[in-house]
């Protein structure tokens, strides 16, 4: 089969480039957080997932957040998100696509709408949701469990 030939066929490129772990990333090892270093990670990023339950099953959403006090106030889709208190998980990460390498955080607690006027305003004007749609419902998830793990390379004996 001559080069043209193989160019034309219509099978799909080689895409290594895109491989979600370069052939040199190696092992990595997990190590925990404590919860001041989870909550500052947190406080570092401004996006991540909630986990709540809708219809007796859990359903999971990006959201924007901030973190005020302890607390992870995020922006929710008004149309999905229940407007009662509940148990939700709340994760951001931020890994290497190609190396896997970065930090993963996991919080549990208790999510419930923001109804005060105060709050309510100065969380508006601070989270300014990236994600489209609306109306966004914005709720108070106060942690009960902070976990975190970091992925780094392992070190190395002499």
């Amino acid at each position: 089969m001559s080069s043209h030939e193989a160019a034309s066929d219509n099978s799909p490129p080689d895409n290594r480039q895109d491989a979600p772990i370069a052939e040199d990333a190696g092992s990595l090892t997990a190590r925990p957080l404590s919860e001041a270093a989870c909550l500052r990670l947190l406080a570092g990023v401004g996006f991540g997932r909630i986990v709540y339950t809708r219809y007796g099953l859990p359903a999971i959403r990006p959201v924007d957040h901030i973190v005020d006090d302890r607390a992870i106030i995020a922006a929710t889709d008004a149309v999905t998100f229940p407007p009662y208190r509940q148990v939700v998980a709340y994760e951001a990460d931020t890994l290497d696509r190609h190396t896997q390498r970065g930090w993963c955080v996991i919080v549990t607690g208790t999510a419930e709408p923001v109804t005060e006027g105060n709050d309510l305003a100065r969380y508006r004007a601070a989270l300014r949701p990236r994600l489209t749609g609306g109306p966004h419902r914005i709720v108070r998830i106060r942690p009960e469990v902070v976990t975190g793990v970091e992925y780094v390379a392992p070190a190395r004996h002499r």
